[in-house]
């Protein structure tokens, strides 16, 4: 997929939707969301990558696009684990980087699902780091 001029959805949803999340356990009493663990805001982000079924077909195959959305995941947030703040800002300055090029190149749907994961991941840690310290 091949963008004529930077789009904005792609940048824009899945990092608000990530740090939508991240505010979840500080504004509502959830069983399921903690303020240690952010296993549970992944597993609502992979179910919100199904809107990726829901994309038009000039995208590609939705079947890659959604399963690189979900490598993605998986492998992003598992820098958290090996790498600790530093995978963080890795995960984040990574995402940085590929929105700035990624839509002047032709790459395929996994790779365009990596790059939405990215974004996710990224808010899903700006939106914890920043809920951390106001609340």
């Amino acid at each position: 997929m091949k963008w004529e001029s930077a789009p904005l959805w792609p940048v824009a949803i899945p990092s608000l939707s990530g740090f939508i999340l991240a505010f979840i356990p500080y504004l509502f009493e959830i069983d399921f969301f903690t303020r240690r663990n952010l296993l549970f805001p992944v597993f609502i982000l992979a179910i919100l990558g199904l809107f990726c079924f829901l994309l038009s077909e000039k995208y590609g195959n939705k079947t890659e696009l959604y399963i690189g959305y979900l490598l993605g995941l998986l492998f992003f947030y598992s820098f958290r684990f090996f790498f600790g703040f530093y995978g963080i800002a890795v995960v984040i300055l990574t995402w940085l980087g590929q929105s700035m090029y990624l839509w002047q190149y032709n790459f395929p749907p996994f790779r365009i699902g990596i790059w939405l994961a990215l974004g996710s991941m990224s808010g899903l840690y700006i939106g914890g780091i920043i809920a951390f310290n106001i609340f």
